[in-house]
């Protein structure tokens, strides 16, 4: 009897075990940090947009200023945009600068060197569910 107890409670334990591991979503398949900012510069500079829905949060809200003009583009509306009109093949230089960052939020400076302009993309990033951006402010110099 002793034995059976033993054993029952052995196999439950291992269920709870099987049925815990189960409930745990793994992160191993979330892109990182570096993976978010690469997918989205890949998206700018080489027209790359397999992934970029996947870290653009649903509510995102990319800002686009061009002298006084600011036009406000949803993340549809950019997919769309990216999916629609070629990317101009060239050279194209970038750099990120990392002006904030912790745990839960990021702020990323990107710096798009074309000939003859530049153009300065600060990329908010959020950890809510993995990393995905909520916001982007893009200007021209």
């Amino acid at each position: 009897m002793k034995t059976l107890k033993s054993m029952v409670a052995g196999i439950a334990l291992l269920l709870a075990c099987i049925t815990a591991n189960a409930a745990v979503k793994s992160h191993a398949t979330q892109p990182t940090q570096k993976d978010v900012v690469n997918i989205y510069i890949g998206a700018i500079t080489n027209g790359k947009t397999e992934n970029l829905d996947k870290v653009l949060g649903d509510d995102l809200q990319f800002n686009m200023q061009r002298g006084q003009r600011v036009n406000t583009l949803t993340k549809e509306q950019l997919l769309d945009y990216l999916k629609n009109n070629a990317v101009a093949g060239g050279a194209v230089d970038t750099t990120t600068t990392v002006l904030t960052d912790d745990e839960n939020t990021s702020k990323i400076k990107i710096d798009f060197k074309y000939d003859g302009y530049t153009r300065t993309d600060v990329v908010t990033l959020d950890k809510s569910f993995g990393w995905k951006i909520t916001s982007v402010n893009s200007t021209f110099k």
